[in-house]
């Protein structure tokens, strides 16, 4: 994370840009008058375009809060080893089972600033690790509207799944856990009202749904409304701050954290109109437990599904924790569980959808002490259920399997700045 404001509030640095636009826009004007016009019409142009190049250099060095420009880069870089059984069908030929190569995971870049001291915006662009296409993640605008109160509005990520809310760049493991994956709330579109206090914090918004980023008011695949809310009890000395990341740093102050939220959301009973009528429930508990090197956290995820004829009742759990052996170095262990509903009509071909079981273990080196700015990861997962039988989403080092015991090693390096 970087300033620009020390650059342009350079008196040089200002004098050379103003300069520039200037001689820019008497160039284009030059150039685009060239063959056509008579002199004072020249001349009438080129005062006009002077005083637009005036005005943009002062508009873009007199911001009124410099200081809070930031541009922020994220970027994961990995190499990937997936070893699938000889017999899934999942697979081209049995000779086919082992996947391997490298892999930009995350790129994304940001910007935010402050308009006022109390109104800000923020947006971050991500690029796929496929396609190397853009696209935007986060638009929203934010207004402190006094010491404990903060109205959002935009594109953002609604308070739900704590894992899902937490940056991709603090998580313990390269990736978010299976049942996250599976059960997410993702980015959406609406306002959100944010209430905090010293021990407690409540979030509430009303948005369009789960996963509905990046649609249009009229598109068929958002809800037709959605409501979010998210209450959290801070109990110890671990500040706010401190619950940003899973991870604790040697000498932290010790802290819980509780949090429990709900959403639901009614899809198809507005143009464009869907059949079946849906509804969706979700709820969601959670724990946070910092301390001096070493951190515990566990969910558990509950949601039901309505389309009129047919009610779905799935469910997870995750538990993971992390500890230093050095100031620099943290061994972390997770289990997720994923339990869909026997009659989820989305598993084709399987009579009855099946748990879903998920064990990771890793170690994170930290470059720079206390820091995520640069980090070394290197993981193991093991994947003892078929992904085909199941609601699993396929993310990650995840791949499509019919046949259990699946492993997968994930070397990452991360920078941040």
């Amino acid at each position: 994370m970087w300033s620009l404001s020390r650059l342009f509030l350079n008196p040089e640095f200002e004098m050379l840009l103003k300069n520039a636009t200037i001689v820019a826009a008497l160039a284009g004007s030059l150039v685009g008058n060239a063959v056509a016009g008579d002199e004072s019409e020249r001349l009438l142009e080129l005062t006009h375009s002077y005083a637009l190049a005036e005005n943009a250099s002062l508009s873009l060095l007199g911001s009124p809060i410099p200081d809070s420009l930031k541009v922020s880069i994220q970027t994961q870089f990995r190499y990937n080893i997936n070893q699938r059984g000889d017999q899934s069908t999942t697979l081209a030929s049995p000779s086919d089972d082992l996947t391997l190569g490298f892999t930009n995971r995350r790129t994304k870049v940001g910007i935010e600033g402050k308009v006022t001291d109390d109104i800000s915006a923020k947006i971050k662009y991500s690029f796929s690790q496929s396609s190397g296409s853009g696209k935007l993640e986060d638009a929203v605008m934010k207004w402190k509207l006094s010491d404990t109160v903060t109205f959002r509005a935009g594109q953002f990520k609604p308070s739900v799944l704590r894992e899902e809310n937490m940056s991709s760049s603090k998580q313990l493991a390269t990736d978010r856990s299976s049942a996250n994956e599976t059960f997410n709330q993702d980015f959406s579109q609406g306002v959100e009202i944010i209430f905090t206090e010293d021990d407690w914090r409540f979030i509430g918004s009303v948005n369009d749904g789960f996963k509905a980023g990046n649609t249009y008011f009229s598109s068929s695949t958002e809800a037709d409304y959605g409501l979010s809310a998210r209450a959290e009890l801070k109990l110890g000395d671990a500040s706010w701050k401190q619950y940003k990341q899973f991870t604790s740093w040697r000498g932290s102050t010790d802290g819980l954290l509780l949090g429990v939220a709900g959403h639901y959301q009614g899809m198809g009973n507005t143009n464009p109109s869907t059949t079946p009528e849906t509804e969706m429930t979700t709820f969601t508990a959670d724990a946070s437990l910092v301390r001096d090197g070493w951190n515990l956290y566990g969910a558990g995820i509950w949601r039901s599904t309505n389309s009129g004829t047919m009610t779905m009742t799935d469910s997870a759990f995750i538990f993971q924790g992390g500890v230093f052996v050095s100031d620099q170095d943290e061994f972390f262990a997770r289990w997720d569980l994923i339990m869909p509903s026997d009659s989820n009509p989305t598993v084709v071909g399987v009579s009855g959808a099946n748990d879903f079981n998920a064990f990771t273990i890793g170690w994170n080196h930290y470059l720079i002490p206390e820091s995520h700015a640069a980090k070394f990861t290197l993981e193991v997962q093991h994947y003892p259920d078929p992904t085909t039988e199941s609601i699993v989403a396929i993310k990650g080092n995840l791949l499509p399997d019919s046949t259990s015991d699946q492993f997968a090693i994930t070397a990452q390096f991360q920078l941040l700045f």
